[in-house]
């Protein structure tokens, strides 16, 4: 079975000596990148600085840019039919585009979660985006947590793929109880700021310290408020949460009442807005500002489905509140899919071993379901401190985590052989890990342990 599959990969960025790359190296890694045929620089609207070059490839965007951190350089793909194809793209890419361009210029990207050299903490490394600096701003409301500032170094590999519309919130709430089993199977970002840290995913740490110590970000990030009952109360979680942000003919806008929810915006229908140079304004909600509430909303696996913009507002509050979401979405909702958003960077072969691991369980997913049943919300929550300190060695729901994953790991492998969304062969480097209960993280310690960073930075060098 062939499934439309999008690849965006976070890649920490760094120069010969492995340390975090400074803002100048990557706007002239952008400056080479935009010399290529078909390739275009692109700025951000809020400060004009250049964030990325892109060309258009088939129906969609390949992308070259800035995330949160200007030493961390998003590849974005567009979407492929298949794994085969997804898999291809996404190597040429690297291969022909990415990696030479970097060398031209003294640079590199490793396969690991965060940056393993450089303590990347807040406003330093942040990239020059109106959007990061709104959330800097918030997160900086309730500052003090270490792995929470260390955005800006943070990496990852994030799958988007097509998944029929019954399906999207069993594969939700499934992946997303799940998380725990995901981080000790493919933590890898324990070595940050050339030390060894307390946790084994600088990621996940991030997420749910951010979330449950600022009230902004809670019920957003990583773990959602609940697991869902359908879509409708997907989108309604999502609009229950702060408003992240709003854009009007480019420019961003923040509401004054910093707590101001998108759904009581959508019901009062106007609030006042500020934007980035502090400019006020009284802004009517649109169909636009729903949307950009189930964006700016980022439990582990998020939904993405566009709203049909032909409907009012108050079109879209009734259907969904009457149950029926898929009347306003964009074609019937057909085109709605996940994005999956657990995993650190990977090396190449880890990096398609768990894209084939979750098409498995996407092809099996009634299985994987009934597997993880036990795994409420509230388990997985309070399981991750003890998966963060001790991987493989923590236990959920009454049995070792590598239980759990020889059980994962039959269902994937079961869908693979019965639907054919990948080779079952490709699950392998994921099978050594569980035979031989490592993961990314703990190799990083051992070899900073028996070689030094020096030599961790050359192993993860991609």
């Amino acid at each position: 079975m062939n499934v439309r599959i999008g690849i965006e990969s976070e890649l920490p960025t760094v120069d010969a000596q492995g340390m975090a790359a400074d803002e100048r190296s990557v706007q002239a890694l952008f400056g080479r990148l935009a010399r290529q045929e078909g390739f275009s620089t692109y700025s951000d609207a809020t400060s004009g600085t250049v964030v990325g070059v892109r060309s258009r490839r088939g129906s969609g965007t390949l992308d070259v840019g800035n995330d949160y951190g200007f030493c961390t350089v998003e590849m974005a793909l567009p979407p492929e039919e298949g794994f085969a194809a997804a898999k291809s793209a996404w190597h040429h890419t690297l291969d022909s585009l990415l990696l030479p361009a970097l060398g031209a210029e003294a640079l590199s990207v490793l396969a690991h979660g965060c940056q393993p050299r450089t303590e990347t903490l807040g406003r330093a490394y942040l990239a020059d985006k109106g959007h990061y600096q709104f959330w800097l701003a918030q997160a900086e409301r309730f500052p003090g947590h270490y792995a929470s500032d260390a955005w800006p170094g943070f990496a990852a590999v994030q799958f988007n793929i097509d998944v029929p519309l019954s399906d999207v919130i069993p594969v939700c709430n499934t992946l997303i109880s799940m998380t725990p089993l995901l981080c000790a199977w493919g933590a890898n970002s324990a070595v940050f700021g050339e030390r060894v840290q307390s946790w084994q995913s600088l990621r996940m740490r991030g997420y749910q310290e951010l979330a449950e110590s600022n009230p902004f970000f809670a019920d957003r990030l990583l773990f959602p408020r609940r697991l869902y009952s359908g879509l409708a109360q997907y989108m309604q979680d999502a609009w229950a949460t702060p408003v992240f942000e709003v854009t009007r003919a480019g420019m961003i806008y923040r509401p004054m009442a910093v707590e101001l929810t998108t759904a009581e915006f959508a019901a009062a229908g106007e609030a006042e807005f500020v934007d980035f140079h502090g400019a006020k304004r009284t802004l009517q909600c649109t169909v636009g500002d729903l949307a950009s509430g189930l964006v700016f909303y980022w439990p582990a696996v998020r939904v993405r489905m566009r709203l049909d913009e032909t409907c009012s507002v108050a079109e879209v509050l009734a259907a969904v509140a009457a149950g029926r979401p898929e009347s306003v979405l964009h074609n019937g909702g057909r085109d709605t899919f996940v994005e999956v958003r657990h995993l650190p960077t990977m090396s190449r072969p880890e990096t398609f071993s768990w894209l084939a691991m979750i098409l498995g369980w996407l092809d099996n997913i009634e299985q994987c379901e009934k597997l993880f049943r036990p795994w409420t919300l509230a388990l997985s929550r309070a399981a991750m401190p003890q998966v963060q300190a001790h991987g493989w060695d923590a236990e959920a729901a009454g049995a070792p985590i590598g239980q759990w994953a020889q059980q994962a790991f039959a269902v994937a492998e079961e869908g693979l052989r019965r639907g054919k969304a990948a080779p079952a062969e490709e699950l392998e480097p994921l099978a050594r890990r569980l035979r031989d209960r490592t993961n990314p993280a703990t190799d990083a310690v051992a070899c900073l342990r028996a070689e030094g960073i020096e030599a961790l930075v050359e192993k993860l060098r991609m």
